[in-house]
C-alpha cells in the first residue's frame, strides 16, 4: 500500500470494495475514520468480525477489549499515520466471529482530503496462517476458481491506480506550492535587504543557501511525479531498432561541458527489439547521462555500448566505462530512488537515473544488472525479451 490515498474512498466505499461473493477476497478491507470507527468494510471483514454494517468503533468492530494492549498499540498506530502521513504495518492476534484465533498482518494507508486535512486510515487485514507469502494477492484454495482471482486482482489493480494518481497529485499540486511561497517570501526578504542597504555577507549566504534546498526539493518532486508516471504508464509496444534510437540519443548528450574528449565504442549491428521506443530511449539516455557524468574525472575516458544474444532467447544491452565506479558495498541500493553513491560537491544530479531506468527495464518484462569493470569503471546491463511483448500497462489520463 502506498502513502497519501485521497479522500474519495470515504465518499463511496463500495467504489473501492465491492462485496466479493462467497467471501473469496485474500483480505480484510476496512475504512476507519480519524474517530476510529469503522466507516466501510468488504464482505470478509464482515464475515470476519462483524455483518451488522454499523459504524463501530474499530475495537469493537473487531472484537478487543478497550483495556486491552492490543487497542493500545493499535491507537498509536493510527496516531502515527496522523503524524507521518506514511503507510505502517503490525502484527495481532485476533479472534473471528466463529471464535477462531489467528495471526493477523494490518497494513494501513492514511486518507486524507485534497487539503491534506487527515481523515482516518484504510486497512488490509490478511490472515498469516494462511499465508506463505505476503507478496500474493489471494492465496490459493482448492475450491477457488481463476475467475475469482482475476477479479480479485483487477479490484488490487484499480486501488492502486487510485493511490498512485491520489500520490501524483500530491506531488503536483499540495508540495509543490508551500516550495513556491518559499522562494517568494525569499525574494521578498531579499527585496527588503536591498531596500534597508543590508549588504550582510551571512545574510546573503543563507539566503543563497535556502533558494537551493528549495530548488533541490522541487527538483526531487519532479522526479517522484516522473517516477510514478513510469509505473503507470502505458507502454506503446512496437518494434524498436536500437541502432537509430542510440544515435539519436548520443546526439542530444552533446559534448561534455568539462573534462577530456570521451572515446565512444558503440556496436553498429545494434538489434531491434519490442518495445516502448520513448521509454528505452529514456532509460538508455540515462545510462549514458551516468557514463559521460562518471568518467568526466578521468583522463581517457571511455564508454562502450555493446549487445548479446543469450541463449534464453533475451537480447542484452551493456553499458561500460571506465569511471570512478562505485562502493560495491552499497550495490543493492543503486536502483533506489534518490540514492547516490558519490557527494553532491563532486557529481550533480539527484540519484534518480538508474531507479527510473530500473522501472523502464522491468516494466518491459527485462532486469537490470549493475557491477564493477576490471578498469575500477562501471558496467551496466540490462535484458530485454525477444518476441512479443503482452504487458498492456495502465492508461495515464
Amino acid at each position: 500500500m502506498l502513502p497519501m490515498t485521497t479522500a474519495t474512498s470515504l465518499v463511496s466505499p463500495v467504489a473501492v470494495w465491492p462485496p466479493i461473493p462467497g467471501h473469496r477476497a485474500a483480505a480484510a478491507l476496512f475504512v476507519v475514520t480519524a474517530d476510529h470507527r469503522v466507516c466501510a468494510a468488504n464482505e470478509t471483514a464482515s464475515a470476519w468480525f462483524d455483518p451488522s454494517g454499523a459504524m463501530l468503533p474499530l475495537a469493537s468492530f473487531l472484537g478487543i477489549p478497550d483495556h486491552d494492549e492490543r487497542m493500545g498499540d493499535l491507537l498509536a498506530l493510527a496516531a502515527d499515520l496522523k503524524a507521518n502521513r506514511l503507510p505502517r504495518e503490525m502484527r495481532l492476534t485476533l479472534r473471528r466471529r466463529n471464535l477462531e484465533t489467528f495471526s493477523a498482518l494490518l497494513m494501513a494507508t492514511p486518507l486524507a482530503d485534497s487539503d491534506g486535512n487527515h481523515l482516518g486510515f484504510d486497512a488490509m487485514l490478511l490472515d498469516l496462517s494462511r499465508w506463505s507469502d505476503r507478496s500474493a494477492l489471494v492465496p490459493p484454495t482448492r475450491d477457488e476458481s481463476l475467475a475469482h482471482r482475476l477479479e480479485d486482482a483487477g479490484r488490487s489493480l484499480a486501488m492502486l491506480r487510485r493511490e498512485l494518481e491520489g500520490i501524483s497529485q500530491v506531488l503536483g499540486h499540495d508540495m509543490r506550492s508551500p516550495i513556491r511561497h518559499v522562494l517568494a517570501f525569499l525574494r521578498l526578504a531579499r527585496e527588503r535587504m536591498e531596500a534597508l542597504h543590508l549588504n550582510d555577507a551571512a545574510l546573503n549566504e543563507y539566503c543563497d543557501g535556502v533558494q537551493k534546498a528549495a530548488h533541490r526539493l522541487n527538483a526531487m518532486i519532479e522526479a517522484m511525479h516522473d517516477y510514478l508516471h513510469l509505473c503507470r504508464a502505458r507502454l506503446n509496444v512496437t518494434d524498436v531498432p536500437l541502432g537509430p534510437l542510440v544515435q539519436g540519443v548520443l546526439a542530444h548528450l552533446g559534448t561534455p561541458r568539462t573534462g577530456q574528449p570521451i572515446e565512444w565504442q558503440v556496436a553498429s549491428d545494434l538489434p531491434t527489439v519490442r518495445g516502448d521506443p520513448m521509454l528505452l530511449a529514456q532509460a538508455i539516455r540515462h545510462l549514458l547521462d551516468n557514463a559521460v557524468k562518471f568518467t568526466r574525472p578521468v583522463a581517457s575516458p571511455r564508454i562502450v555500448l555493446r549487445w548479446s544474444h543469450a541463449a534464453d532467447g533475451r537480447f542484452h544491452l551493456h553499458v561500460e566505462d571506465n569511471g570512478v565506479g562505485f562502493d560495491r558495498q552499497h550495490a543493492d541500493r543503486l536502483f533506489l530512488l534518490f540514492q547516490r553513491q558519490h557527494h553532491s560537491s563532486d557529481f550533480d544530479g539527484l540519484g534518480a537515473g538508474l531507479a527510473m531506468t530500473h522501472c523502464i527495464i522491468e516494466r518491459h518484462g527485462g532486469e537490470l544488472f549493475c557491477d564493477a569493470t576490471p578498469d575500477g569503471g562501471c558496467r551496466v546491463r540490462f535484458t530485454l525479451p525477444d518476441g512479443r511483448l503482452d504487458e498492456p500497462g495502465i492508461d495515464v489520463d
